[in-house]
């Protein structure tokens, strides 16, 4: 294994965080845009990714900091922030916790927080969200050693499953809170289920693409598919993360409840963290030959 395990929680937790903040901020920022009704009530159920954003991203950096077997180490990779994609994440993730924690902080304890505070957090920690999530990616995919890394459509599959992860938390929180379900927490739910079939392709085509690339990451892809890992990515990816969630949104269309949501944004959650254990745990280092980014 390349990394540690403490590197898959990592990926995970911290884009869980940083998914969540970003729909958070689109949410509000569509509220203070438009000031309709359903804008508003959107807005408010989408309030709790303020507060999971800075836990989550805490948690993460956590883990990093396993990873790299003690503080001193943490902070000698954050005295040099351009010298690796490492230090450069690292930084990321910190200017990210300072944000999210100012946004969490305006929330529960501002009663009237001015127009111009709230647009820089969202703008700001939105940025600092999408840099978080495509990080996450970015740090495997430039180990050009692994073919199975080595393609641009990781860092997209990482986005993706963040945002994906992050909207599945907010509504987790939402149908634990509410006492009925609302109409704004479905329509976000909806939204999951479009995230879900993008994802879905985005999987396809980067295994499709890391089968035709060389020998490493083929046999990269054997082991997901067929391999020590097939239980992992068939139950933990494919059932949990992908075509259960959106069986769930099918019967939905008959059967209404809390506990849907919850189940579907459940397995969201699981697959958002088997698509990391998988990616992480099938790599395998590439023979020494010239090659292109694919």
């Amino acid at each position: 294994m390349v990394f540690s395990s403490y590197i898959v929680w990592y990926l995970f937790l911290a884009g869980v965080a940083s998914g969540a903040f970003l729909v958070a901020s689109i949410c509000c920022a569509v509220d203070a845009v438009r000031r309709t009704r359903s804008c508003e009530e959107l807005a408010g159920s989408a309030q709790s990714g303020f507060l999971i954003a800075p836990v989550t991203v805490a948690l993460a950096a956590l883990f990093l900091v396993l990873d790299l077997g003690s503080p001193e180490r943490a902070w000698l990779v954050l005295l040099a922030p351009f010298e690796s994609i490492v230090a450069t994440g690292a930084w990321l993730v910190m200017l990210f916790f300072i944000v999210s924690c100012a946004a969490a902080l305006c929330g529960l304890f501002m009663r009237e927080v001015p127009q111009w505070l709230l647009w820089t957090s969202w703008i700001v920690g939105g940025f600092l969200a999408i840099g978080v999530m495509t990080y996450t990616g970015l740090l495997l995919s430039d180990l050009v050693a692994i073919d199975f890394w080595y393609t641009w459509l990781l860092p997209v599959l990482f986005v993706v499953s963040s945002i994906a992860t992050g909207l599945a938390a907010i509504l987790v929180v939402d149908a634990l809170m509410a006492k009925h379900v609302q109409k704004t927490a479905r329509s976000l739910w909806a939204v999951g289920a479009v995230l879900g079939i993008f994802e879905c392709i985005v999987v396809a085509a980067f295994l499709v693409g890391r089968f035709l690339f060389s020998e490493a990451a083929r046999a990269s892809c054997e082991m997901l598919l067929f391999g020590d890992l097939a239980a992992f990515f068939w139950v933990g990816v494919v059932a949990c993360g992908l075509i259960g969630p959106l069986l769930v949104h099918i019967l939905a269309t008959k059967v209404r409840g809390t506990a849907l949501i919850l189940v579907s944004s459940a397995g969201v959650l699981a697959g958002g963290f088997f698509v990391r254990y998988c990616i992480v745990n099938a790599a395998l280092f590439t023979p020494m030959t010239l090659g292109g980014f694919a």
